[in-house]
């Protein structure tokens, strides 16, 4: 499967982080139809691809796993949440 695996450095501490990326995951709802659910500190990517964002302290990280028919996809797909990441992690500063 195609990969997509990005990582951000920030200093906003695992809650704040974590609210943050709320708007970049609700974005990617809308646009690629993404579904899952926070497990603590990470939110599991169910569909329609499998994957994860787990938030640390210091990090936030987007793993997903592209099935067949998104590969075609992987640039808009990683373009997209780097452009969600940046502006989410960024925002109010």
């Amino acid at each position: 499967m195609a990969s997509v695996d990005i990582t951000r450095q920030h200093d906003l501490g695992v809650a704040e982080a974590k609210q943050r990326a709320q708007p970049m995951l609700d974005d990617l709802k809308s646009s690629f139809g993404v579904s899952g659910a926070w497990e603590g500190d990470q939110f599991v990517i169910t569909q329609p691809a499998k994957g994860s964002l787990d938030v640390t302290d210091t990090t936030v990280r987007v793993q997903v796993d592209l099935p067949l028919f998104l590969r075609p996809m992987k640039g808009v797909v990683e373009a997209k949440v780097n452009e969600s990441l940046d502006e989410a992690l960024a925002a109010q500063r």
